[in-house]
């Protein structure tokens, strides 16, 4: 069952050639089948193929498609000239369309003026009212600290409601809805 180095190295050249075998007779095959073509595209202009295999090359069909040459042999394989396609028809109905959908279109005044007439106000000063809002904000928490350390706890209940008293009214009276 087991082969040495030597018997390994017969059977791997024997499949070699036996590769080599099968290309040669592939090659062949194809010539031939060349061959047979350029028979028939010769018998066609009335030329004769030579008898030898390897001599013989296909034909390279030349195609002019920009090209105009002189030659009267090679006019034969000059390709018409193509008309461009009707583009002015697909660029109407296109322009058709778009006035079509211009006109569908209607907009309306109140859909472009903003809700809040003042809202472009407000936006325009809203980062100084932020900043107002925050040292408000300090200044109160201050006094608190301060009335704290006095010991005036009865009069800071009292201002404290009267606070809330004062934000609930302004809550009332304000534009923020």
């Amino acid at each position: 069952m087991g082969l040495t180095n030597e018997e390994k190295v017969g059977t791997l050249e024997n499949a070699a050639l036996k590769r080599k075998e099968k290309l040669l007779a592939l090659k062949k095959r194809r010539q031939k089948d060349e061959n047979i073509g350029a028979l028939n595209d010769n018998d066609e202009q009335g030329k004769k193929v030579d008898g030898d295999d390897e001599d013989v090359l296909p034909s390279s069909q030349v195609l002019f498609r920009n090209y105009k040459p002189e030659s009267d042999k090679l006019q034969e394989v000059v390709l018409p000239a193509v008309e461009p396609a009707a583009v002015e028809d697909l660029v109407q109905d296109q322009i058709d369309d778009g006035q079509k959908a211009k006109e569908d279109v209607q907009v309306e005044i109140t859909n472009l003026a903003p809700k809040k007439i003042t809202f472009d106000l407000k936006r325009g000063i809203q980062g100084q009212l932020d900043k107002l809002d925050r040292k408000t904000d300090k200044a109160i928490a201050e006094l608190i600290r301060q009335r704290l350390k006095e010991g005036k706890q009865q009069d800071f209940l009292i201002a404290v409601n009267a606070g809330a008293q004062a934000n609930r009214r302004a809550g009332f009276d304000s534009d923020e809805d």
